[in-house]
């Protein structure tokens, strides 16, 4: 593949990440993201949790070669809004995943959401907030994009009450719907890794079933990408890293290689869970079919040199450990970067979106663009 072009698509001095591409029915290119104060120079320091975080698009009038800077507001309702996930359906509907963190006054937390839980799940940000995951959640839009209904977080048996969802939505032949969703079920145990089942568009859910889990308390899975292959095999591509909550841990130090879980049943069971040696990835894995049936796997890279990557894999991602990488970029100051997020555009070019911190600090929404 050919690297055509690098280019900033928006940068306002804040704090935009989580970025997610798609092309509606009426052939126009949105880009979703998650939209907040940069608080490095308030508090001293960046994080992803924010009173003022809300989910947004921008859109782009040719076809996805540039964007306005406009932004459209999917959902902000004085939450801590995260990883907004575009999933355009066949007829058209626009279903909007993300999740959302909870905050209240500092000291409250173990009070409001019980003390075993807010140790598991909780944390205090810059000691001022106590904050808590609330769930995931979703938005319809029937027009296009502007009006949404918002829906209630999703709670049901086997659904994680603290999990997130990150991944984009799978639409069946049937038109049944499949949503990738992670957390822990408990206070103590690390994240897992499920499905979600719509049999009517997304207006209802139910748990159908667990892509992946660690009983030995090793591994956490976190972040799933779902992708249906051309014969029909669910894969699930997770971010994987030991416990990073453990005393005296680094994050960056518990990143693990890819892991992988397969259905061959539609999503209702999935095999054991493999790692991929050598594909080591710190952000969510995204995959993309080109027009040659081949996948594009795309990852962050969080250790220098710090960047974006990819992978060139077969159809059905039997072979993902023998695919050819491709550098995107390695020029990042920092790991605070990621997310990717690719489509195919109408004139064959592939736009990869993530979101990756400029040498002057300040992060932006990027896209590079690759030919086939």
């Amino acid at each position: 593949m050919e690297i055509l072009y690098t280019k900033t698509i928006y940068r306002d001095g804040e704090y935009p990440a989580f970025p997610n591409l798609a092309k509606l029915k009426t052939g126009q290119v949105i880009c979703a993201f998650r939209h907040a104060k940069d608080r490095q120079r308030e508090f001293g320091s960046a994080t992803h949790i924010d009173p003022t975080a809300k989910d947004v698009f921008i859109t782009s009038p040719d076809g996805g070669r540039t964007f306005d800077t406009a932004l459209h507001t999917i959902i902000d309702d004085e939450m801590s809004e995260q990883d907004p996930c575009v999933n355009v359906l066949s007829d058209g509907r626009i279903i909007v995943t993300y999740f959302r963190w909870a905050l209240c006054p500092i000291g409250e937390g173990a009070r409001r959401w019980g003390r075993a839980n807010f140790e598991s799940f909780g944390r205090t940000l810059w000691d001022r907030y106590d904050c808590y995951t609330d769930g995931a959640s979703y938005s319809i839009s029937d027009d296009g994009g502007a009006t949404w209904r918002h829906y209630l977080p999703l709670r049901m048996e086997g659904m994680p009450e603290s999990g997130g969802v990150r991944g984009n939505i799978v639409e069946l032949p049937s038109g049944e719907l499949l949503m990738p969703i992670y957390g822990s079920l408990r206070p103590g145990e690390l994240s897992r890794c499920g499905l979600l089942h719509s049999p009517d568009r997304g207006e209802q859910w139910s748990y159908l079933s667990e892509m992946a889990f660690d009983p030995s308390g090793v591994k956490t899975f976190l972040e799933p990408g779902l992708y249906r292959t051309p014969k029909g095999r669910l894969v699930g591509l997770m971010r994987t890293q030991t416990d990073y909550r453990r005393p005296g841990v680094r994050f960056d130090d518990t990143y693990l290689n890819l892991h992988i879980a397969v259905s061959e049943d539609d999503g209702r069971h999935f095999g054991p869970v493999e790692e991929v040696q050598g594909l080591w990835g710190s952000s969510p894995f995204h995959a993309l079919q080109l027009p040659d049936r081949r996948v594009l796997l795309t990852y962050g890279y969080r250790r220098p040199p710090f960047g974006i990557r990819a992978r060139l894999c077969d159809p059905e991602l039997e072979h993902i450990a023998d695919g050819e990488e491709i550098v995107l970029r390695d020029d990042a100051p920092n790991g605070d970067l990621g997310y990717p997020n690719a489509i195919l555009l109408d004139d064959g070019t592939v736009l990869v979106s993530y979101y990756i911190c400029g040498a002057d600090g300040v992060r932006s929404i990027d896209v590079t663009a690759l030919k086939v």
